[in-house]
């Protein structure tokens, strides 16, 4: 990294890994790149540590042997996300990645003025306006997982999956002011 390449804290995106097998390590690895605040639970942290990824918070309800001494442990309330993400709103985190195949997506719209983009399942799903527009290559697949009010530049697969319809700009218009929309990575 060169010296013009300064990094203030918070200033990265957090990290919360729910589920290891959520990506395949080189994408891991691509994340923590920039050194993120990173924040798992209880099931997943030895595997992480493992792995060699430094945790700094565990949220956990119960009580666990720690693979590293200078981990902050907070206690679970509600469910794992809400408590993750409530905790990096309070610290003034403004984007964070959720590692995870088994996530309630409502929890990124809840959580949408804080730029959440989850990674799982082959796909990134992020929470987007109503008029979002973004470029790719034609036949890239785009899925909506909010009503749609109507769309330009896609082409309708199957229900809630869309195609682009040439390499240029896309739009997605929800029924309501925040969509979720997602991409194949």
């Amino acid at each position: 990294m060169s010296s013009h390449h300064i990094v203030k804290e918070d200033q990265e995106p957090a990290l919360i890994i729910a589920d290891i097998e959520g990506v395949a390590w080189p994408q891991l690895n691509q994340l923590m790149e920039w050194n993120p605040i990173v924040v798992t639970n209880g099931e997943t942290v030895k595997p992480i540590a493992e792995l060699g990824v430094h945790v700094d918070i565990l949220i956990t309800d119960g009580q666990l042997v720690l693979p590293q001494s200078d981990i902050i442990t907070l206690p679970l309330a509600g469910t794992f996300l809400d408590t993750a993400l409530a905790y990096l709103l309070r610290r003034g985190c403004k984007a964070v990645n959720i590692v995870s195949n088994n996530v309630d997506l409502e929890v990124l719209l809840r959580y949408a003025d804080m730029n959440v983009v989850l990674l799982g399942n082959g796909r990134r799903v992020f929470a987007a306006k109503s008029g979002f527009r973004k470029w790719k290559p034609q036949g890239e697949s785009v899925y909506a997982y909010t009503a749609v009010s109507y769309t330009m530049g896609l082409i309708l697969q199957q229900e809630n999956h869309y195609i682009t319809e040439k390499d240029g700009f896309y739009s997605l218009y929800f029924a309501v002011q925040r969509g979720l929309v997602g991409e194949c990575i």
